[in-house]
């Protein structure tokens, strides 16, 4: 027997959630009315082992499709923009952070024509300033340091 997509995936949730309670493993749970650090880490782990094993018992009922082959583009660039938000927001603020980010993470894929792109970007750094500085009030620079 193969393995297929879902299988496969089901696995990778599994080894993902394991490895987060792994990692998690120090840190204090707490209850339901008071929640400690771990808390909910531990619950979303537990979700992703749940609907990992769930995802690879049905693939083993109902077989789909095998894998495709790697696609080594999207995991580069969705990879840089991970790293790039890390590395960029304290030097060039959460404005052009997620510029830059938004503008890597697009190249994973089909190119948007150039107008949709930039509609995008601004909406999604409109949206991020509004959550995150405006109403949860975070002390994230917005703009560089220099300025």
């Amino acid at each position: 027997m193969r393995p297929t997509k879902n299988l496969l995936a089901g696995l990778l949730f599994v080894g993902f959630g394991l490895g987060g309670l792994w990692l998690g493993r120090g840190l204090e749970i707490g209850t339901a009315d008071a929640m400690g650090s771990g808390y909910f880490p531990r619950l979303v782990c537990m979700l992703a082992i749940g609907c990992g094993g769930l995802l690879a018992v049905l693939s083993l009922v109902w077989p789909d499709g095998r894998p495709e082959a790697w696609h080594w583009r999207p995991l580069l660039c969705v990879t840089a923009a991970a790293l790039a938000f890390a590395l960029l927001l304290r030097p060039l603020g959460l404005v052009a952070t997620l510029a830059i980010t938004i503008l890597l993470g697009a190249l994973a894929g089909p190119m948007l024509p150039p107008l949709r792109l930039a509609g995008l970007v601004v909406v999604l750094i409109a949206v991020n300033v509004g959550i995150f500085v405006l109403a949860l009030g975070m002390p994230i620079p917005l703009w560089p340091a220099w300025s």
